[in-house]
């Protein structure tokens, strides 16, 4: 009996603990740009941007890929976004194809003067990196300094503006587009886009189902006495 009674508070203070512990909440955020609105630019250029994390990493990654089969040669030429916050609270690695950067603040975008927060391209000049297509993704890793990132961060991004080519929390400038039954377009197009937010169930964190393992062994104690 005495072991008994050693044994139900620890199972208490274990239970507690793993009631406490923080569930790590996997995200993703999905994006389809699409343009250009304007009526000498070519139609269907399509950019389907996926990114995935969770709300226990300052990490999250991005996949940018061009979806425009009725532009069998386009490439991207510049890639921008916005985030909530400061842009110097982050940064990026592990690019795919390596050669593309980022950099902050974007330069001002030729669709109607709009400014982003965020440019991704290849800089000009050797080494070049593989071009950005429709069998070709870019993709990437963004980390935040300040903590870590959660799906409002990007639901809550500034909306750049247009004064003709429309608005979007991102956008993609593309070039190499085909003027089949576009007469006097465009041979390049913008899209814009905004973030939307998927769903994702809790995971518990490791530490969560080690305790909740002692806890249930301690439990399977207690019935055995």
């Amino acid at each position: 009996m005495v072991d008994d009674m050693r044994t139900l508070p620890v199972f208490a203070a274990l239970s507690f603990l793993a009631a406490g512990t923080a569930l790590a909440t996997p995200y993703t955020i999905t994006a389809q740009l699409v343009g250009d609105i304007r009526a000498d630019n070519p139609d269907n250029l399509f950019v389907d941007v996926t990114i995935t994390g969770d709300t226990t990493s300052n990490q999250a990654t991005w996949v940018i890929d061009i979806n425009s089969p009725l532009h069998p040669d386009i490439k991207l030429d510049e890639f921008y976004f916005n985030m909530a916050g400061d842009a110097s609270a982050y940064s990026f690695s592990g690019f795919d194809p390596v050669g593309w950067t980022i950099t902050a603040p974007a330069t001002e975008v030729g669709a109607g003067g709009v400014s982003f927060m965020f440019e991704s391209s290849d800089p000009a000049g050797a080494p070049n990196a593989l071009d950005v297509t429709n069998t070709q993704n870019l993709t990437f890793t963004m980390t935040y300094s300040l903590g870590n990132l959660t799906a409002d961060m990007f639901t809550t991004a500034p909306t750049a503006l247009s004064n003709d080519a429309g608005s979007g929390q991102l956008g993609a400038h593309l070039q190499s587009l085909s003027l089949a039954g576009c007469t006097g377009c465009s041979d390049s197009g913008f899209a814009f886009g905004n973030y939307v937010s998927g769903g994702g169930g809790n995971v518990p964190e490791p530490m969560s189902l080690a305790l909740l393992g002692i806890g249930a062994l301690a439990m399977a104690r207690v019935r055995r006495r």
